[in-house]
This record gives structure tokens, sequence and C-alpha cells, in this order.
């Protein structure tokens, strides 16, 4: 994500209405839309405290009043600048907002059937701003299929509501959360997919008969991931990838 930003442009004011602590190195945070301000599925914010400023992926639909955000921590030993600060950050505390949203991770083509959007962690988040829009303007004619990986299992900070829009829309999306560590302590209840999310795609394409014709691919998250997919589905399958690189 590109955060060069001119001085001259005036930054916009936002605050914390609502905090939701995840787990231990996950939050959720509401902040407030400036009127001027405005977004497509897909885009990014770009946040800021004491000139720090970092970019963070929107989970909101354009037509909400608040803009949501699923914030993983990055510690300072591990080169966390800004989000140490947000961890002690509570409802009423403030940020500087640039005044434009960025990000070309959008859906350009909505006339095609699949769009398969493969993510790590919080890489779900502008597919949850997908669902959020396109289900709601009731664009029939879409089928997401959201596979997200993750290492443990409360790290799936929008499954209750990916799992309920798999089941009341069910024939415009399907949700399949994975995780890579099933032995772990943490992980003894889960009763779903294992493995890495890139290991489960050739078998999730096969069984719903995605294909590059009538599919394009969204890969967002671990950039490791993200290279594995472009190698496997776009170099050797022939599929478009669309991709959006995270890191902790």
């Amino acid at each position: 994500m590109n955060t060069n930003f001119s001085s001259k442009k005036k930054l916009l004011q936002t605050k914390i209405v609502k905090r939701e602590d995840i787990s231990d190195l996950m939050i959720k945070i509401w902040v407030t839309k400036p009127p001027e301000y405005s977004f497509k599925p897909g885009q990014y914010c770009t946040l800021g405290v004491n000139g720090i400023e970092r970019a963070y992926s929107i989970a909101s639909s354009p037509d909400e009043n608040l803009i949501e955000l699923f914030v993983e921590l990055v510690e300072k030993d591990e080169g966390g600048v800004l989000t140490p600060i947000i961890w002690d950050m509570k409802e009423g505390d403030t940020f500087t907002m640039r005044p434009k949203a960025k990000g070309i991770f959008q859906i350009k083509d909505q006339t095609l059937k699949n769009y398969l959007l493969i993510s790590t962690v919080t890489g779900v988040v502008p597919y949850v701003s997908f669902a959020r829009t396109y289900l709601q303007n009731n664009q029939d004619n879409m089928k997401f299929h959201i596979l997200q990986g993750s290492s443990y299992v409360d790290e799936f900070g929008y499954f209750d509501e990916l799992q309920k829009l798999s089941v009341v829309n069910n024939q415009n999306l399907n949700y399949v959360p994975t995780i890579s560590r099933p032995s772990e302590k943490r992980n003894l209840s889960w009763e779903g997919s294992v493995g890495r999310v890139n290991l489960i795609v050739d078998q999730y394409i096969e069984s719903n008969n995605l294909s590059p014709e009538n599919t394009i691919v969204f890969a967002c998250g671990n950039p490791d991931m993200i290279i594995d997919i472009q190698n496997n589905l776009e170099h050797k399958k022939g599929f478009t990838v669309i991709e959006e690189r995270f890191w902790k």
C-alpha cells in the first residue's frame, strides 16, 4: 500500500466509537466517517496518530455510517509502530485520516458468475465489504467463494457473520474457513476444514466447477500465500488473480 502523502492536503479527523477485542492480537474498531469521506468496497483508509500513519482495509459497506476495521497487533520488537498505540486507545480517542480512500483491490467486472476470494486472517476484510455491499444490492448473478486461512480459530473475526450469510444467501456466498494448526489446544473445538488455505484451493475449484472463463480470483493477506496462488492459479491454470499483500 502506498502511504506517501502531501502535507498540503488537509487531514480529516475521526474518533473511535466502538472497540471489540477479538483476541490478544486482534481487535475490531469502528470510527466515525467524516461527511466528505467516501470509499469503494475493497479500498483502504489511512489513519494516523501524532504523524504516524498506516493503511487499513475497510470492512464496512459504503452505505454504513461508521468505518469498521479489523486490526492485528504488530509488536514494537516486530516493527510495529502504530498498532501498539492503537492497542492502548479507547472509545472517544481520535485519529487523523487522509481525505481519500485508496486501493485498486476492487470488483471492476460484475458480469462474471464466480468470485474466488482467498485470504489469511485480516485479509478477509475487503471481502466482508464486498459481501455486505453486493449482497445488500441484490446482485443475484454474483457468487462469492470466500476461503479464509488462519493458524487459530479465534482469528476468524467475521466467522459468525460470514457463516450466517452463507446460510441465508447460499446461492450467492459460500464461506470456507480453514486452520493450519488443528492439533493445538486453542483449536481443539474446531470441526471445520484444516490445512493452509492455498493447499485447499485446488480441490475447492474442482468441486465447484470453477474455471478461468467463469471465475476471477482475489488473494489478500500473507505474501507467501499470494505468491503460491499466483504460481498455481494464474501462471499454471490461467486464472486472473488480483492481489493485496498484508504482513504482520
